[in-house]
C-alpha cells in the first residue's frame, strides 16, 4: 500500500484534473428543482451559505495561489414530504473518487459500527449469510463481523479506500452503488441477508437508483440497516457545519418512510444515537407502510412543522448569530494577545473557516491527527494542517474545536492543554474548558 501522505498527493492530481474538466461549467448546471425523495417540484430555499469549495478538496502548498472551484451551498426544503436537501449537485466523481476520512481514525465510531454490525447480523443474518456495506470506507466496520459463517463485501467508490479494506480482509468493489451493480451481486454473492449504509445515503443524489438497488439485492427476510444524521437536531442546535457540498440529503423520518415505500421497502424501526450531533438509525424491509414507532415519530415531526419554512426560520438566524458571535471571540481573543489554534480538518472545518470568512489571521493553523492531511491547507481559506506534536510547540491559549463530533477524543489526547487551564470552544460557542 503507499504510505497515506503520498496516496493523497496522488488522488489531488486526480482531483485537479476531474475540476478541470468542470471547471467551465455554470451554476444553473448543477442546480436540482425536484425532491430527490418523493420528486415534486417547488423547493424552498431555507439556508443559503454561499459560494464554498468543495469541504474535502485539501490543498497542497504548491497549489495556494491557483483558482479553487467554488460551487453554491443553498439548502432547500421539499413542502410536500418535508426532505430538506441541497439545491445544486457537484458531479460525485469529483467529491468521492478519493476521500481522506477513514472510519478507523476514530475510536469511537470504529466502536459505534461494530456494535452496529454484532447486533444487526446476530438478528438476519443466517449460517452463510451475506452482509453487504453500501459506503464501506475503510472496512473497518465489516471487518468487525467475528462470525466465522457469514459472507462480507463492502462497496465504496473510494478507490484508495477500498485498498486499505483489501488490507482488512474486506473484499471490496470500488463503485458507486446502483441497481445495475446491486444486480450484479446478486447474481454472484446471492441476496443479501443484511444491507447497511451509515451515513452514505444523504450522499448520493439518485435515490431511486439506490433503493431499486436495495430491494432487488435484499433477501426475502433479510433487513437494511440506514444510518443517517438526524434533521432535527441539525435545527435544533444550529449545526450549519454539517452542510456541505457531499451531505446532499438531510433526513427526517417522514421524507426517509416516503423514499422507501416508493420502492415497496417499509421503515420497521427508527433508533436515536448521539453520534454526529445525532444520529438517527433506520431498520427497513420489504413491505409498505411503516411500524407503529415510526408512525410516532412522523406524528412528532408533523407537530414541529417540519415540513414547513418557517420551521426554519430560527434556524437561519441562529446561523448568522453564530457567525457573527464567533468572529468576535476569535477577533477579541487575538486583541488580548492569545494564540488560537483550530481541533481538527473535517469537512465540516472547511465549511465554518469559509462561510466566516476567518483566515489565518485570526485562526493561523489547525490540528489533526490524520497523517494523510498534515502538511496540506483547509480549502479556500488556506491554514496549514499541522500534527498533534505542533500543541508542544506553538502553545496555543486556546484551540477552536472544528471536529466537535470527537470532542471526547480529543479532549483526552489534549488532557494536559485542559489542565493548564486551555480555553477550548466550538463553532457553535459552547465553551467545553475556560481560564
Amino acid at each position: 500500500m503507499l504510505p497515506q501522505q503520498a496516496l493523497a498527493d496522488h488522488l489531488r492530481h486526480d482531483y485537479d484534473a476531474l475540476a478541470s474538466s468542470i471547471g467551465t461549467q455554470s451554476e444553473a448546471d448543477w442546480e436540482r428543482k425536484s425532491c430527490r425523495a418523493c420528486l415534486a417540484d417547488g423547493l424552498v430555499e431555507i439556508l443559503n451559505l454561499g459560494q464554498m469549495p468543495p469541504a474535502n478538496s485539501l490543498l497542497r502548498p504548491q497549489d495556494l495561489s491557483k483558482p479553487e472551484l467554488r460551487f453554491p451551498l443553498s439548502l432547500r426544503l421539499c413542502g410536500q414530504c418535508g426532505m430538506v436537501q441541497l439545491g445544486h449537485v457537484v458531479p460525485a466523481s469529483l467529491l468521492f473518487r478519493s476521500y481522506l476520512f477513514f472510519t478507523s481514525s476514530s475510536r469511537a465510531m470504529s466502536e459505534h459500527f461494530a456494535g452496529l454490525m454484532s447486533e444487526a447480523s446476530d438478528r438476519y443474518v443466517p449460517p452463510g449469510g451475506l452482509v453487504v456495506e453500501i459506503g464501506s470506507n475503510d472496512g473497518t466496520a465489516l471487518a468487525s463481523i467475528r462470525r466465522r459463517d457469514a459472507r462480507v463485501l463492502g462497496v465504496d467508490p473510494a478507490r484508495n479506500i477500498a485498498v486499505m479494506a483489501a488490507a482488512r480482509g474486506v473484499p471490496t468493489v470500488s463503485e458507486f452503488f446502483t441497481e445495475t451493480l446491486a444486480r450484479e451481486i446478486a447474481r454472484v454473492a446471492g441476496p443479501a441477508s443484511l444491507v447497511v449504509a451509515c451515513n452514505v445515503l444523504g450522499h448520493i443524489d439518485d435515490l431511486d437508483d439506490v433503493c431499486k438497488g436495495f430491494k432487488v439485492l435484499l433477501a426475502p427476510a433479510g433487513a437494511i440497516v440506514i444510518e443517517v444524521p438526524y434533521l432535527g437536531e441539525l435545527v435544533d442546535h444550529g449545526e450549519y457545519d454539517t452542510i456541505y457540498h457531499e451531505h446532499l440529503s438531510y433526513f427526517a423520518v417522514h421524507p426517509l418512510a416516503t423514499l422507501l415505500n416508493r420502492h415497496g421497502l417499509r421503515l420497521e424501526k427508527v433508533e436515536h444515537f448521539g453520534v454526529h450531533g445525532g444520529t438517527m438509525r433506520c431498520t427497513a424491509v420489504h413491505g409498505d407502510g411503516v411500524g407503529p414507532d415510526v408512525q410516532k415519530w412522523i406524528d412528532r415531526e408533523s407537530e414541529r412543522g417540519l415540513n414547513r419554512p418557517q420551521a426554519y426560520l430560527p434556524f437561519a438566524a441562529k446561523v448568522a448569530r453564530d457567525r457573527t458571535a464567533l468572529v468576535a471571540q476569535l477577533q477579541e481573543l487575538k486583541k488580548q494577545g492569545k494564540k488560537v489554534l483550530g481541533y481538527g480538518a473535517p469537512a465540516k472545518g472547511t465549511v465554518v473557516l469559509n462561510y466566516c470568512k476567518i483566515g489565518a489571521d485570526l485562526l493561523p493553523a489547525v490540528i489533526d491527527s490524520t497523517p494523510a492531511k498534515q502538511g496540506w491547507h483547509v480549502p479556500g481559506t488556506h491554514q496549514p494542517i499541522w500534527p498533534p506534536e505542533a500543541m508542544q510547540r506553538e502553545r496555543p491559549d486556546a484551540i477552536l474545536l472544528l471536529a466537535w463530533n470527537h470532542a471526547d477524543e480529543i479532549k483526552r489526547r489534549e488532557a494536559a492543554f485542559i489542565a493548564s487551564g486551555g480555553l477550548i470552544f466550538t463553532p457553535h460557542l459552547t465553551e467545553e474548558s475556560g481560564k
